[in-house]
């Protein structure tokens, strides 16, 4: 049973590389006999970028539009991806994200904001901590009342 699996394997090989060199031979001569149309010039044919050159689009949009999904997942992943985003867009929709009503969302929006560092932030978490800061002792004045 492997001699057949080995064969089959090497017939596959063999017919591949020869359709590869057959392709290869024929385009090259193709391009060589065929004249062009009258009246163009002959033009080259457009390099393929490497795929390590091809550079990912960048989702930044698509995540300051999830941080206003009903799904508070969402809306925590997007802080965390955001985090590693820079620019006033970024830092002005993290911002208002600190104000969320989930408690895990407005979290990973500090966190994203402190990674970040920009002084508008700094300036947004120092006044965010201060209403945490008057919320929980109000809580805690509620509690031991009760």
């Amino acid at each position: 049973m492997l001699e057949l699996e080995l064969k089959i394997l090497l017939l596959t090989l063999v017919y591949f590389t020869g359709w590869f060199l057959f392709e290869k031979v024929f385009s090259a001569a193709w391009e060589r006999f065929v004249p062009a149309p009258a009246g163009t010039s002959p033009t080259p044919r457009p390099r393929v970028p490497a795929l390590a050159s091809v550079t990912p689009l960048d989702q930044t949009w698509r995540y300051i539009r999830g941080l206003k999904s009903p799904d508070w997942r969402i809306r925590r992943i997007s802080c965390i991806q955001l985090g590693e985003k820079r620019g006033t867009a970024v830092v002005q929709a993290l911002i208002e994200a600190l104000a969320d009503p989930k408690e895990e969302v407005s979290i990973a929006a500090g966190e994203a904001l402190a990674k970040i560092g920009d002084p508008q932030a700094i300036n947004a978490l120092s006044d965010h901590l201060k209403t945490l800061d008057q919320r929980v002792e109000h809580s805690y004045e509620r509690y031991r009342a009760a």
